[in-house]
C-alpha cells in the first residue's frame, strides 16, 4: 500500500493500523510523508490521527509526532497566526475527549505542545490544561507516610 502516492488510501491505512492496535515507526514515517507531501492537514485529518491515538499503542515517537502535528496546525494554520481561539480550543478539546469521553492517550502532550508554540491561547485551553494537570496529580499514588 505504501507506494509513490498513498493519499487515496490514507483513511484505509489508518484503519488498518488501528485494527492492528499498534503504531510502528514505519507507520509514523508513512503518515508524516503523506501529510508533508500529499495532503493538507485539516481538522478532519487531525481527528483521524487522534482516533488512531485512542485505538492503537505507539512508541514515544508517535506521541511526539502527533503533538507536533496538532500544535503546528492549531497554532500556525487554524485562525490567526500564533493564536489559538476559543472556538479552535473547544474543537480540539472535544476531539481529544472523543465522543465517548475517553481521553486520547496523548492529550496532555498535545495540549502542552500547543501552549508551548502559541503566542496566545484562549482561557478555555488554559483551564483544560490545568484540569489535565489536576487529573494527573490525583491519579498518582500519594508518597506521604
Amino acid at each position: 500500500m505504501l507506494g509513490d502516492k498513498m493519499s487515496p488510501y490514507f483513511d484505509e491505512y489508518l484503519h488498518l493500523v488501528a485494527a492492528e492496535g499498534r503504531i510502528e515507526i514505519e507507520d509514523i514515517r508513512a503518515i508524516r510523508t503523506v501529510l508533508s507531501e500529499e495532503i493538507a492537514v485539516t481538522r478532519d485529518t487531525i481527528e483521524k490521527l487522534i482516533d488512531l491515538d485512542r485505538n492503537a499503542v505507539g512508541p514515544g515517537d508517535w506521541s511526539e509526532f502527533l503533538s507536533a502535528t496538532i500544535a503546528d496546525f492549531v497554532v500556525w494554520v487554524e485562525g490567526s497566526l500564533g493564536k489559538v481561539s476559543a472556538e479552535t480550543s473547544e474543537w480540539m478539546i472535544a476531539a481529544l475527549r472523543g465522543p465517548s469521553g475517553v481521553q486520547a492517550p496523548s492529550a496532555t502532550r498535545v495540549i502542552e505542545a500547543v501552549i508551548a508554540q502559541a503566542e496566545e491561547v484562549s482561557a478555555i485551553l488554559t483551564l483544560f490544561a490545568v484540569s489535565l494537570s489536576c487529573e494527573r496529580s490525583l491519579a498518582r499514588p500519594s508518597t506521604a507516610t
